[in-house]
Order: C-alpha cells, then sequence, then structure tokens
C-alpha cells in the first residue's frame, strides 16, 4: 500500500511557480513582458494587504513565474537577498498532492525544515504549503492550491485588465523544461542526494568533462541531470574545479555561494523564439565558426544554415535531435541567464555533447 501511495505521489509533483527577488518588481515584468511575451495576471502588495512587497505573477503558456521586491524596509529577508546575490531565483515553487504527508517524508529523507505546513484562506478557498532549505539561500516552497478558485493563492488579485495588449507576439515558449544549479567544489553528492531523497527523483545523466580532457584544455567542469519519476521536474547540477578560469566558478563569486545559475524554456520553434526575443533586444551568446563546421563534417546532411544564424546548438541522439540557445545574463551581475530548448522526436537528454562548446562560448562572453 506505501508503494502505491508513493508512487501517487510521483505522478503528481510538478512545478508551480519560480520566484525571484529583485531589486525593482514593475521594471522586471515589465521586461519580461516586453521582451519575452509573459503576460502579468496577479498582484500582491499593499492594495491587497501585504505592506512589506510586492508580487507579481507573470505567466507563459504553463510557465508561472513570480517577481517579487521589497517596498518596506521591514522586508529584510527580501533585502538582503537582493544586495548579496543580484536579482536572482529565491524560490522554486512545487505543486504536491498532499503538504503535511510530503513534508514530514522530506524530512524523514534528510530534508532541511524551514517552515512547516501552513494555511492560507480567503473567500477563493484555501492553500496549504510548507518551505524546505536548498542551496545557500534558496527554498523549496511546496504549495497545494488544488481546489482554490483564485489565482495561485491568497492575498493576490487578478490585474490582466491592467496589463492588456502590451505584447500580443508569441515567443513560442511553453513551459519549464530544467532548472540548472552551480555548485561550489565538493557540493555536487550533497545536494544531489539531498534532491533526489526530498524528490523521489534519480540522476538520469552524468558528465565530468576532468575525466575527458587534455589537462591544458580543461574547464574542470562536472555535471549530473536528475529527473523525477514523471519527468515534470528536471535538475542539472554543475560545479566546476577552483584553479580554473570558467563560467561556474564565476557565478559562485557573483553570487556569492550556490544558486539557480538558469532557467531553460521549452520551445516549439527554437528559430522563431530567437528571431522574436532578439528582436526584442533579449542578447545571446555567440558561439565560434568552429563548432557549425565541426557539426557540418559530422553531420554532412543536416541543414545549419539557420543553426549558425540564430546561434544555435545542436546535439543528435539517433534520430533525435536537441537544439538548445542560452541568452547573456539578464541583469547586471554576469549570474542568471535563460536558456531555450528545442526537443525533437522526443530527445530526451540534456545536450552533453554540446557541454565543451557551451562553456567555451560562455567564457569568451562573460569574461570580457
Amino acid at each position: 500500500m506505501e508503494k502505491n501511495n508513493v508512487e501517487s505521489e510521483l505522478h503528481n509533483i510538478k512545478i508551480e511557480f519560480i520566484e525571484f527577488y529583485v531589486g525593482t518588481a514593475k521594471a522586471v515584468v515589465y521586461w519580461h513582458v516586453k521582451a519575452m511575451g509573459f503576460k502579468v495576471i496577479a498582484y500582491c502588495g499593499p492594495e491587497t494587504g501585504n505592506a512589506e512587497k510586492v508580487s507579481y505573477l507573470i505567466v507563459k503558456d504553463d510557465i508561472k513565474l513570480i517577481i517579487t521586491s521589497a517596498i518596506n524596509p521591514i522586508a529584510h529577508h527580501i533585502l538582503s537577498y537582493v544586495n548579496l546575490h543580484g536579482d536572482a531565483i529565491k524560490r522554486i515553487g512545487i505543486k504536491v498532492d498532499d503538504i503535511t504527508d510530503y513534508f514530514n517524508k522530506s524530512i524523514s529523507k534528510g530534508g532541511i525544515p524551514i517552515e512547516g505546513p501552513q494555511m492560507l484562506k480567503d473567500d477563493k478557498g484555501i492553500v496549504e504549503y510548507a518551505v524546505l532549505k536548498l542551496f545557500d539561500d534558496n527554498e523549496i516552497f511546496l504549495i497545494d492550491n488544488s481546489d482554490y478558485l483564485g489565482d495561485l493563492m491568497p492575498g493576490y488579485i487578478n490585474v490582466e485588465s491592467d496589463w492588456d495588449n502590451i505584447n500580443e507576439e508569441n515567443s513560442e515558449i511553453s513551459e519549464i523544461d530544467h532548472i540548472a544549479c552551480a555548485l561550489r567544489i565538493n557540493e555536487m553528492f550533497l545536494w544531489e542526494n539531498y534532491l533526489n531523497n526530498i524528490l523521489a527523483s534519480k540522476t538520469i545523466e552524468e558528465y565530468d568533462e576532468r575525466k575527458t580532457m587534455d589537462s591544458d584544455k580543461k574547464i574542470g567542469m562536472y555535471l549530473k541531470a536528475l529527473q523525477t519519476q514523471n519527468k515534470k521536474i528536471n535538475k542539472v547540477l554543475v560545479e566546476a574545479e577552483l584553479n580554473k578560469k570558467n563560467q561556474v566558478q564565476l557565478y559562485i563569486t557573483e553570487n556569492y555561494g550556490s544558486g539557480i545559475q538558469h532557467l531553460a524554456f521549452k520551445t516549439n520553434n527554437i528559430v522563431k523564439t530567437v528571431e522574436i526575443l532578439k528582436k526584442n533586444g533579449v542578447k545571446f551568446n555567440n558561439y565560434p565558426d568552429s563548432y557549425y563546421f565541426a557539426l557540418q563534417q559530422k553531420y554532412p546532411d543536416m541543414d545549419i544554415q539557420d543553426l549558425k544564424k540564430y546561434g544555435i546548438l545542436c546535439d543528435v541522439a539517433e534520430n533525435s535531435l536537441l537544439l538548445q540557445t542560452f541568452t547573456s545574463p539578464i541583469g547586471d551581475r554576469p549570474t542568471f541567464f535563460y536558456e531555450f530548448i528545442q526537443r525533437i522526436n522526443d530527445y530526451n537528454g540534456f545536450g552533453l555533447n554540446n557541454i565543451q562548446a557551451l562553456f567555451e562560448s560562455l567564457e569568451s562572453e562573460i569574461m570580457k
């Protein structure tokens, strides 16, 4: 009976939202709306009874982001986070069926509690939540809002009409593909085991560049991909050697610790996505011509014209393709960025064959 309960729990778990803490929420919201095609759905702030902060719920298809900033010195937890890390992801909101049961099981498996099961209530229903620690200053926000009739949770009001028709162009991004996290050296096994235990996920891929490259060419990168049984939550963990000049160590330095380095959004048409976002002012990383020359040599029948034109990387696995590209850091610090990814013919991996090209290009872009 216990096995069936666990399997049911695994089947229903999914990402509900990602929450950013930022300096000025309205400006960050406006950028996501104008540049990436998000729509503002709901708002939480003084007008709804919260005197310390403002939060905006923005949505693009199945992607839900919360953009939060402090408006009062009392909100020191937000101010200190932004002061230390800059504009960055604070929480991963994960939807589960039974908050108390899931929270207790997580604690029994090594989960670190921040806040035990709580209840929020208004005239639209009840939402239950609990909070677990993640990395240095991040959190996993467990939420059950299955029966709530409002927007996300109590405290939010719908504001769609206030932001109507700001951006009607479809950027084609549709859901969160995975979350990538940058770790200090020797943190990999700690957080791999922690996440696999509390999410009941498994490590499905591993790439250790330290064992595959000549020592003078190494960037010392070690990567693992974790996935839940229902494939709704995918995490990529990356650590890199201290004595190498690399983008992971730059993130650790500029973020002042481990954290969430980028979000990958799935798109049904990556060429259109990049074309629209570039037109809207989003800056992307560039990749060397040598990458596309090698790709053409390896796959002579492949049409690489659009890949090269739009700076898209390609990984081939039998009859499946992974197309991916990365923005430059979206804030003032060289830390957080976005990835856009298209999976063709059920490609299930994470583009490990592109790792070297990716990191070389990111180093050249970020460390100029």
